[in-house]
């Protein structure tokens, strides 16, 4: 007999809205097992949907009932009494202990955080249909002085998820026991008799029949997690439906919450893009795009400025000074400049890095596309690093200087307007009239060009050498001055 719905306090992490109070049922006494199960191991029969049980006060009596009822094997997978939340973290995968509650109501309510948490868990890492999960005290003594009686927390989470508190009259044990295995195995045959009563599309949207997981979450060395969509879900000819994948998300946010998982990484490949709009009404932001996939993030802490790393925000660009056997250096004349006030100026040959490329790797190729002019590295000569640019990224500029192999030039008429060896006279004479210039640029030098080619002509050179790369993968290049009066 049911007291009515009353759902326990707000716990961390927990779902109160799922739980109701239910009565104690005090005519369960000991006895045979396979009654007790009866009405839920038909129904799960009939539904062709498999159970797995996680339990703790009734000690494997949930599970023993279920399989004492003939044809177990059709709906039961397999289960666990877990008695005690760290010590069983080597079976579980993961220490989801929590710290000690203050007092016994914290105690009773931190029960239900508990089994909601682990029902949601479990089913995933199971596959099965159905996970029944219960835990409470059962007595006859109590860790907590103003708990004196049983009480259990049972929650079952499948294609319906519902939960149930009951506390007992007394403190006998074994009686508890019985008492609490029934009222779990009730509370699965009525959640299997409501999602089999569902309309076909609601039914078949809330996954009753086959838990399917969307995706597939990994603890990440910082205290949070990384999401990625599963390997079935890219592998099954249909998609979920968003809204499968922002039930199951919202599920395990809660558990991720409840285990004090703080940020929260979710990959979510553009084959699956409809998965972005359940993710953001859950609280993910976008952190970044690339061919083939998006990155959300989420940083759970309410009141807490998020650690988590933002995505690349500078960008590379380098630039070549290409001096030949004349001591000419190669000056070029892009066909469009990135800026107006730009255009027609003289300028060093060079461009913005690839990824994965070295310094020299890029403006070696980019001297080479450009003009077809190949160069020998002879060292790095400076970098600028400034702010603002497109898309409000920073820029590091490279520069870097070439002895030109061959003086002939063949430009990329898509790239340059003009490219031309030039003396160091000459590209003086070409320096803007004045610092505070605004006028046209065409066939001029700016200041900024001129003092890093005076730089490289004039001033040592920063030497490149390899060292193993820790992350594996190519070598890392180390950059370090020369020795003060060494030859460059």
């Amino acid at each position: 007999v049911r007291l009515g719905f009353r759902a326990p306090r707000l716990v961390l992490g927990m779902d109160a809205s799922l739980f109701r109070r239910v009565e104690f049922p005090a005519d369960v006494q000991p006895g045979p097992l396979a009654p007790l199960a009866a009405v839920a191991a038909e129904r799960l029969q009939a539904a062709k949907q498999k159970v797995t049980v996680f339990e703790a006060t009734t000690a494997g009596l949930i599970q023993a009932a279920l399989q004492a009822v003939p044809g177990a094997s059709s709906y039961t997978t397999c289960g666990a009494v877990t008695y005690s939340a760290r010590q069983a973290s080597a079976l579980l995968g993961a220490d989801l202990s929590a710290p000690r509650p203050a007092d016994g109501e914290a105690y009773r309510q931190s029960k239900s955080a508990w089994t909601q948490m682990l029902a949601r868990r479990m089913r995933k890492a199971i596959g099965a249909t159905w996970c029944v999960c219960e835990s409470g005290a059962c007595g006859p003594t109590f860790n907590y002085p103003d708990v004196s009686s049983g009480f259990t927390s049972i929650f079952v989470s499948g294609p319906i998820e519902r939960g149930i508190t009951v506390e007992s009259p007394h403190n006998k044990r074994e009686e508890n026991m019985w008492a609490f295995t029934k009222l779990a195995l009730d509370l699965l045959a009525e959640c299997v008799a409501e999602a089999s009563a569902l309309p076909a599309t609601d039914s078949a949207d809330a996954g009753a029949g086959e838990a399917t997981e969307t995706f597939a979450a990994l603890d990440d060395r910082y205290g949070g997690v990384e999401v990625a969509v599963s390997a079935d879900t890219l592998a099954s000819p249909s998609a979920p439906s968003s809204a499968q994948f922002g039930r199951e998300l919202a599920r395990a946010l809660e558990d991720w919450r409840a285990r004090g998982k703080q940020g929260v990484w979710l990959k979510v490949p553009d084959s699956h893009a409809h998965f972005v709009g359940p993710a953001i009404a859950l609280g993910f932001q976008f952190h970044h795009a690339l061919p083939g996939y998006v990155q959300l993030t989420r940083w759970m802490p309410e009141g807490l400025p998020s650690p988590l790393p933002n995505y690349g925000f500078t960008q590379i660009g380098v630039g070549g000074v290409v001096v030949n056997t004349k001591g000419e250096v190669l000056m070029v004349k892009e066909r469009v400049s990135p800026l107006p006030m730009f255009q027609g100026q003289w300028k060093l040959p060079g461009g913005l890095a690839d990824p994965g490329e070295d310094f020299a790797a890029t403006v070696a190729r980019e001297v080479r596309e450009e003009t077809g002019v190949v160069g020998t590295l002879e060292g790095l000569v400076s970098l600028r690093h400034s702010h603002g640019f497109r898309f409000g990224q920073g820029d590091i500029y490279v520069l870097v200087r070439l002895r030109a192999d061959a003086d002939i030039i063949k430009i990329d008429p898509h790239e340059l307007s003009d490219a031309q060896w030039m003396s160091r006279e000459n590209i003086q004479a070409a320096l803007v009239p004045s610092a505070d210039y605004k006028g046209s640029m065409e066939g001029l030098v700016s200041p900024n060009n001129w003092k890093m080619i005076c730089n490289a002509l004039d001033g040592s050179l920063i030497e490149g050498t390899t060292m193993p790369n820790s992350r594996g993968g190519p070598p890392s290049m180390l950059y370090t001055a020369r020795e003060m009066g060494e030859a460059t």
